[in-house]
């Protein structure tokens, strides 16, 4: 998730009267500890990287913190410390994700510790198929081959999910009006007003002959939704300030802390 956006702006406004101008400084905010990781139902073993932010027009690029220690365990007595790979990058050696299994990573570094939990959803939910039809230009859709996703939502609120798409083994990249995008390469969906259904989903890729699929369905927490959630917001420039996206490390530190089970499909346009 190195691609991301992480604002390093935490800022607390006051009531100001319409005549008052606000001057918000973006620069002078303290770099933050920046934590990422997941751990998944698929064999490890799983990566966590460390690093800090950078001010609000600084380049994407945040400096791996080393010489961390760093802790996954489970609610069934399992304990793994993460092996230092350097540039900020810490491996796991022994723990395997399961499902229905509760996670808590534990960070200590620079003096300060940083703990986060993420639930792994019991019930795996399968990508059932996937169907590929041709569009030719219109008012909604550049001409091409476009995909659906459809799956079985599990009886019961509360299920969340993120697709990941990768076309001919690389993220797909978006050209909106002559821009490429890169970073909304996950599609995030609840079962709110669709619960215990057999799903759609509809994607916005524009395929081409001979293009190879690969879709993942991750079953998410709902700790990890929300964080996902809001990312697309500060991506996609929504809100009414630079905000940064909701951690279930609090106001401790940015990043997230993420336990799911994965499926995945592969497709040919034909």
């Amino acid at each position: 998730m190195k691609s991301y956006i992480y604002l390093a702006l935490i800022a607390v406004l006051s009531l100001f009267s319409c005549e008052e101008v606000i001057d918000i400084s973006l620069e002078d905010a303290e770099p933050r500890i920046v934590i990422e990781g997941i751990v998944t139902d698929q064999p490890g073993p799983y990566t966590v990287t460390i690093s800090k932010s950078v001010g609000f027009y600084e380049d994407n690029d945040f400096p791996g913190v080393e010489g961390a220690y760093v802790e996954i365990s489970d609610d069934m007595g399992n304990i793994d410390v993460l092996e230092d790979l350097g540039n900020g990058e810490y491996q796991t050696t022994s723990i395997q994700g399961q499902r229905g299994v509760n996670y808590t990573i534990k960070v200590k570094v620079e003096g300060e510790t940083y703990m986060a939990e993420s639930q792994m959803q019991e019930t795996q939910v399968a990508i059932d198929s996937l169907s590929i039809r041709y569009e030719e230009e219109s008012l909604f859709y550049k001409e091409g081959y476009y995909f659906r996703a459809y799956f079985e939502d599990p009886p019961g609120l509360g299920n969340y999910y993120s697709f990941n798409v990768y076309v001919n083994g690389e993220v797909y990249v978006f050209d909106f009006d002559g821009e490429l995008i890169e970073d909304d390469n996950f599609w995030l969906w609840d079962d709110k007003f669709t619960d215990g259904n057999i799903q759609d989903y509809d994607f916005p890729h524009t395929l081409e002959e001979g293009d190879e699929l690969y879709v993942e369905l991750r079953h998410l927490d709902r700790s990890t939704y929300d964080y996902y959630r809001t990312l697309v917001e500060v991506i996609d420039g929504g809100g009414v300030a630079p905000s940064n996206p909701l951690s279930n490390f609090g106001d401790t530190a940015l990043g997230y802390f993420a336990a799911f089970s994965v499926t995945s499909t592969e497709g040919e346009v034909e």
